[in-house]
């Protein structure tokens, strides 16, 4: 037991890192809300928000901080107990016969007069028993009751989150005068403090960030604007547009309204999103009662609450209710106003989804800026920066002539501007500024760092720099043995993406690369992403294999934290190559998805938010047609045949078949292919740091090459099992040599064939 008595916080570390911390309190009653909780990235960042909360509780005196002493010591204990879940059968519900094992963590502690106290904080169930033998029979039967004629998904709410226990802790609770000074505010607004910031406060400080050019959308919004209760507003336009800006200007026009009437005549407006009022929101009811707060809190204030994002309200929670659910009845009825934003393609599925709730808002669309308008507030927004580098007017048109080309995923100025905040922090930047003042950019210097910040090749973004189709060829022929014709029609896609001749509404580009396995449809695709995005981590590959069954469309366009689906990595990185391996076995819905993916080059996410695929290339491989046709060994080096490509076509919709730009034949490999990549693949091994470090040459006999290549060569695989021949023939013995010998170097490694083995000399 601890002699004096001091506070306890119930602390659970989340598999993300992130803790939870929950003060636990001595007695409850039924009008009791629900204690002091914090949610933060470590225990000291919990502690410190619910120490705030304590001085909050102790200003407005809604509770007292005798009911939160202990001089209990508790020790946290997991148990398994066994649940029957609800199940459905002829559309009744019924008791499932299976019994589902759950881990429920509990709290301990002896009480002095004898016996045991159990505390389960996450649902805020306290027992008293006789004896702690009896604890997991107590909570067992407490879980089945609770569960009892619940969904299945009611499962969801008692998983384990984590590592728990329990700290003492004995902060000074006290008032400080800024608490006192700001009494009015925080008495009435403690909940909405703790997850919003006030954009009016922040616009006196001059902390909102700048507001470029003349807003007419907030103009025309005025009449709107000056209604009582103020009307709650939804802004419609695509992402770059200035939707989130639209805000920033209205909380400096109340700024001055408030300059000339009284402060409680103007509307303040709290910028928030779903995941700030969803945070440490873990357990069962949380986050409803916080919702239900901050409508408590600002109902019939006339404030704005900004949520950002519209879709994110809408979103179902593991109960199957949302945010939307819990605003709508305060919505409807004008107690509360919100501002939240979305695109038009977010518009329709939010009307699919809750119309009644989207019904409630005023709809402001937000138009895009005219790309001749840019370079004007380009200037604007450097007069106003100081910047250490200035664009020629000459340098502003190159820039909007790249973003129009290669960003069609964000609208003007939204893009522009980004790209401007990045070239003030580019390292050639930030060393730029001379005496003589900021360094100026012409259209060469504004591709040089268009080229950085995007990484595509700036040999396919500038003007002054010349790659046509057949440059473009010789690199790809360096790396792909074997495959000229279809290095050849690759590079005159590249050819008309450095042209900007490709249709803007479609991918870039849509190869289908048909040919036996091993034979170099994968090398190619990984060269075009090298080619075409500088770095091979721009390909999104997807094996095709894995979405062969019925209902697995839907995997391709998830979203959501730790998620690398599709629509995921495209949404995060545009500009990028997917490649679809062995795309003939993919379900009939996939085709589904990718017609509109290689029609309109967008696809809607499972959330109803357009991801763009119109800066994407798309390769898909297939070997269709081939294995009836292969020959044994070394191929002819004969392109696939007109009955191979023919069954190719039979394969695909007519639809999905017209979509594709240039269905592209591989050849097998014959023995002089099958050479060079030996070779390819010994320089690649010359160049390791090993080798290179201790000075070692490595040196390969013609008979030894040819025998690498005959065993690196498989009749159905191709030359796929070349990598790890050499692999085990060549570098593991080389490497059981360097580890062997520590005076090893400068010296010729001689690879030999003997008796038809590799030999190392």
């Amino acid at each position: 037991m601890s002699g004096k008595k001091s506070l306890r916080v119930y602390l659970i570390t989340h598999l993300d890192g992130r803790v939870t911390g929950i003060l636990l309190r001595t007695t409850d009653t039924i009008f009791d809300s629900r204690p002091p909780s914090a949610w933060g990235p470590s225990e000291e960042d919990v502690l410190a928000q619910i120490e705030a909360q304590l001085h909050a509780m102790s200003a407005t005196r809604d509770d007292s901080i005798e009911r939160y002493l202990w001089d209990e010591s508790f020790e946290a204990r997991t148990i398994t107990v066994h649940v029957h879940p609800q199940t459905t059968i002829k559309k009744q519900p019924v008791i499932g016969k299976r019994r589902i094992p759950l881990e429920l963590s509990y709290l301990a502690s002896r009480i002095p007069s004898g016996g045991f106290r159990l505390l389960v904080p996450r649902f805020n169930w306290r027992f008293i028993v006789e004896d702690l033998a009896v604890a997991p029979e107590v909570l067992e039967n407490a879980v089945s009751t609770v569960l009892l004629g619940e969904e299945p998904r009611s499962l969801y709410d008692f998983r384990t989150e984590g590592a728990e226990h329990v700290r003492e802790w004995s902060p000074r609770i006290q008032e400080s005068r800024e608490a006192f000074a700001r009494r009015d505010d925080d008495d009435e607004f403690v909940t909405v403090r703790a997850v919003a910031d006030e954009l009016v406060e922040r616009a006196a400080k001059q902390k909102l960030p700048i507001a470029l050019g003349e807003s007419p959308e907030l103009d025309a919004a005025a009449k709107i604007l000056e209604r009582s209760p103020p009307p709650s507003i939804l802004l419609v336009g695509e992402p770059g547009v200035g939707k989130t800006t639209w805000v920033y200007r209205l909380a400096r026009r109340l700024l001055v309204q408030r300059r000339e009437k009284s402060r409680r005549q103007v509307p303040r407006i709290w910028s928030t999103q779903a995941d700030k009022i969803l945070a440490g929101m873990k357990y069962l009811g949380m986050w409803q009662e916080r919702c239900l707060d901050l409508v408590r809190e600002l109902s019939h204030e006339g404030d704005y609450l900004f949520v950002g994002s519209l879709l994110p309200l809408l979103r179902e929670q593991p109960d199957g209710t949302s945010i939307a659910d819990v605003f709508a009845p305060a919505l409807r009825s004008e107690e509360i106003s919100l501002i939240a934003e979305c695109t038009e393609a977010e518009l329709l599925a939010a009307e699919r989804r809750a119309a009644s709730f989207v019904a409630c808002f005023q709809i402001v669309r937000i138009a895009e800026l005219a790309p001749a308008a840019v370079p004007a507030l380009l200037g604007e927004y450097e007069a106003r920066k100081d910047p250490k580098v200035t664009l020629h007017p000459a340098g502003k048109k190159r820039l909007v002539q790249h973003l129009s080309m290669f960003r069609r995923d964000v609208a003007f100025p939204g893009k522009a501007i980004r790209f401007y905040d990045w070239l003030s922090q580019d390292s050639d930047g930030r060393e730029a500024r001379a005496d003589s003042g900021p360094r100026v950019l012409y259209p060469r210097d504004v591709s040089a760092a268009y080229a950085r910040y995007s990484g595509l090749p700036i040999e396919l973004i500038a003007d002054e720099v010349p790659a046509g189709a057949k440059e473009i060829a010789a690199r790809l022929t360096q790396r792909v043995i074997g495959q000229d014709d279809a290095c050849a029609t690759a590079a005159k896609v590249l050819a008309r993406f450095k042209a900007g001749l490709d249709d803007p509404e479609r991918p870039s580009g849509t190869l289908l690369f048909v040919g036996p396995t091993g034979v170099g449809k994968t090398e190619l695709a990984k060269e075009l992403t090298r080619a075409m995005f500088g770095d091979e981590s721009r390909m999104v590959r997807l094996d095709m294999s894995e979405y062969a069954h019925p209902g697995s469309a839907h995997r391709l366009l998830e979203v959501g934290p730790g998620l690398t689906t599709l629509a995921q990595r495209v949404r995060q990185e545009p500009l990028s190559l997917v490649l679809l391996d062995e795309i003939e076995k993919a379900c009939p819905e996939v085709f589904d998805v990718l017609l509109a993916m290689l029609g309109e080059g967008r696809l809607t996410d499972e959330e109803g938010r357009l991801v763009d695929f119109r800066m994407t290339l798309i390769v898909m491989t297939s070997n269709l047609g081939v294995a009836d046709t292969r020959a044994v060994g070394f191929g002819e080096g004969d392109a696939a045949n007109g009955t191979s490509l023919a069954r190719v076509r039979e394969h695909f919709r007519p639809e999905l078949w017209n979509r594709i730009d240039h269905v592209v034949p591989f050849r097998a490999l014959s023995r002089a292919d099958v050479l060079r990549i030996v070779d390819l693949e010994l320089t690649k091994v010359q160049a390791r740091t090993g080798l290179l470090r201790k000075s070692l040459r490595l040196v390969v006999s013609p008979e030894a090459r040819a025998l690498l290549a005959e065993l690196g060569y498989h009749p159905t695989r191709g030359a796929r099992p070349l990598k790890r021949v050499i692999e085990e023939l060549v570098i593991t013995p080389i490497a059981a040599r360097i580890a062997a010998d520590a005076t090893l170097r400068e010296r010729d490694l001689v690879v030999a064939a003997e008796d038809g083995k590799i030999v190392l000399r």
